[in-house]
């Protein structure tokens, strides 16, 4: 999916016009008419390649969402915290956004964020022409002009989990356009989830109901990441998990008083459950079709043992966490595998500012080499909490794990179970022993190993110390809050190279996920039961844990027993598996908004570990404040409508707490 727009693009301008006008500089000539563009099927690949080039950013730390939230820490000298052009996720998260300079403006294209009305507005214009092409087969035409209506979309919803109420372009504007036609409305949310839901099934069903076939299947591989009939289901699943979930079902709580122009209310103040029963049936159908096409929870294909790095041969069959530790590093890094529904390739190799390379950790023969291993990015201390113990529960849930004296300093065990992933004799605190497989495949900490650079590294993260630590003469280039994120890196990228930078794309939507919201959903709508647990459960078995039901009714490990058999203990269980499985990937922000619990985690500063002087276990191991943090409820719930915008058309109404 990742396509060049060089060659295609020129200088003559479209009136795109929303709250003012718009110009475009789309075609190759400003002499020749719009019209060339679709004089032949290759010009009008690249009308194609233009709407995809407005995909949200997935793995530009200087360019995506995934920083908001609370999973990361980045570098937190003034020369890079302090930037404002430098990586706006967590600028958001700072409290810096605002109508007049919003950051990440996927509305306008302001801060790193390209207009996704820009690109709704390429996909009108790609639908209003692609009629023109001559020399195209009939069935790529109708497969490209259902790419585009699921582009448009996606692209209309990911807006509305922004902003809620948004105004939707289903046409384009022409320069005579009045000003009332100009002057666009923001809809009510349930309006603005029923078009795009409306546009995927136009695309996917005739009007009987009937299975169209417009949209293929599959891609080939050099056309991976475009939308097939798999991915344009899976999109329609989690638009109507959004819809149904608290943010936007029935929230009375935030928006009681939030209104159009017209004194019309933009979201419903009465929940319906009906829509989780909606949601479920989606996210059935999309499940079923990814397992018709052998999408499956990844396995790493580790021949018995044959086909893993040289430097696990002799602890392979012993360790009682490898085969899962190596299932679950490679579901995500592992390109396009059979898990992924979804990716954004869109990621390059050769430049540098990805998630990788920003977490990627340093050769121990070359301290001073930073090109593509920065080794910076960090995970906050709430990260390093959240993960399950061995027994598959929340650390402070389980009877078997001294959650009061968690920070006491220990010598790690020589034992079976952390063997090749915790350095033994060595020393860490009791937060770091008996976690489940998860939190060694995908968390770096003091004394652990980390299967990078074709070697297997003996970390060290204290003051002074590498890999890892802040140490030589690049002293900002440290893992900050002493803990690391293996998760993002592929296991062969080697640094100093860029030829030896493993690509992948980032994960949009993968199986697990659709695993997840199956269960949450039939939770939410029928409670607790074998039909929430199934597939649950499947994403525990990858993850080496036990099902729910099996540990949940063990009173010799939980707390909380039978907590699994009430509609709000599954609840809490299900987020919970959702946070961990998919942590880093740029879900959490989205799913504690969507369940109005961002307020239980945002407003708080973020922690770590005394990285940046502790010298001694003593000293480094220090829960420490790193950044404050900033959350307002419910203004930050929604982003806000930028000013200019808000000035030039008197139909739009600003988001509540975002001022006029």
């Amino acid at each position: 999916m990742r396509f060049s727009l060089k060659h295609i693009m020129g200088a003559m301008a479209i009136v795109l016009g929303m709250g003012s006008c718009d110009y475009l500089n789309i075609v190759p000539d400003n002499t020749i008419e719009l019209e060339s563009m679709f004089e032949t099927q290759k010009q009008a690949y690249g009308a194609l390649a233009a709407c995809y080039e407005y995909m949200p950013n997935y793995g530009w730390l200087n360019n995506s969402m995934n920083l908001a939230g609370d999973e990361f820490i980045v570098r937190l000298d003034g020369g890079e915290s302090g930037d404002r052009g430098r990586m706006p996720g967590e600028k958001l998260m700072k409290g810096w956004n605002s109508a007049q300079d919003p950051f990440l403006s996927y509305w306008n294209g302001n801060r790193n964020a390209a207009s996704l009305y820009v690109g709704i507005r390429y996909c009108n214009l790609f639908l209003e022409n692609i009629h023109l092409v001559k020399d195209i087969k009939e069935e790529d035409r109708k497969d490209w002009i259902a790419q585009v209506k699921v582009l448009k979309a996606f692209y209309h919803f990911y807006l509305t989990r922004l902003y809620g109420p948004i105004c939707i372009v289903d046409k384009n504007l022409t320069p005579s356009a009045s000003p009332s036609e100009v002057r666009l409305k923001r809809q009510p949310v349930d309006v603005c989830f029923k078009y795009a839901v409306d546009l995927i099934d136009e695309v996917l069903y005739d009007e009987n109901g009937n299975e169209k076939t417009d949209l293929k299947d599959d891609r080939p591989n050099e056309f991976l990441g475009m939308v097939d009939r798999t991915i344009a289901k899976a999109i329609k699943a989690v638009i109507l998990v959004t819809q149904a979930s608290p943010l936007f079902n029935g929230n009375a709580e935030y928006y009681s008083n939030f209104r159009n122009v017209d004194g019309e209310l933009f979201f419903p103040m009465e929940k319906d459950n009906e829509k989780w029963k909606r949601a479920l049936d989606a996210i059935k159908i999309a499940i079923d079709a990814a397992h018709a096409r052998n999408k499956k929870l990844y396995r790493y294909d580790a021949q018995g043992g044959a086909n893993i790095e040289f430097f696990d041969k002799d602890i392979w069959g012993k360790s009682e966490i490898i085969e899962h530790c190596y299932n679950n590093r490679y579901s995500i890094v592992d390109p396009w595998n059979d898990e992924l529904i979804w990716g954004y390739s869109n990621v390059g190799g050769f430049d540098q500012g990805t998630f990788q390379h920003a977490s990627q950790c340093r050769r121990m023969d070359n301290q001073g080499m930073s090109e593509y291993s920065w080794q910076w990015l960090c995970a906050t201390y709430r990260m390093g909490e959240l993960y399950y113990t061995k027994n598959g529960v929340p650390i402070n849930e389980d009877q078997t794990f001294d959650y009061d004296n968690r920070l006491d300093i220990v010598t790690i065990p020589d034992d079976t179970y952390h063997l090749g992933y915790m350095q033994a004799n060595e020393k860490t605190v009791k937060l770091y022993l008996n976690r489940e497989p998860r939190f060694y495949s995908w968390i770096a900490v003091d004394n652990c190993y980390w299967r990078n650079h074709q070697n297997k590294l003996e970390m060290h993260m204290k003051y002074d110390e590498y890999p890892g630590g802040r140490y030589g003469t690049k002293q900002d280039d440290f893992y900050w809050s002493g803990i690391a994120i293996k998760k993002l890196v592929h296991p062969e990228s080697l640094n100093e190279y860029a030829v030896r930078m493993v690509r992948y794309p980032n994960p949009i939507i993968r199986l697990a996920d659709l695993y997840l919201l199956y269960a949450e959903a039939s939770n939410e709508y029928y409670g607790p039961g074998e039909d929430a647990y199934h597939y649950l459960n499947e994403v525990r078995k990858r993850a080496g844990l036990p099902k729910v039901e099996t540990v949940w009714s063990d009173a010799s490990i939980v707390k909380n027993i039978n907590k699994h058999q009430t509609q709000e203990g599954l609840r809490e269980i299900i987020q919970t598996e959702r946070l961990i499985e998919l942590s880093f990937e740029g879900h959490r922000y989205f799913d504690l908004c969507r369940w109005k619990r961002a307020n239980e985690f945002f407003v708080s500063s973020v922690k770590g570990w005394n990285a940046r002087t502790g010298r001694t276990y003593e000293d480094f191991y220090q829960v420490t404040e790193l950044q404050a943090r900033v959350w307002e409820t419910p203004k930050n719930y929604l982003f806000p409508i930028p000013l200019d915008d808000i000035n030039k058309n008197p139909n739009l109404v600003q988001n509540p707490g975002w001022g006029k």
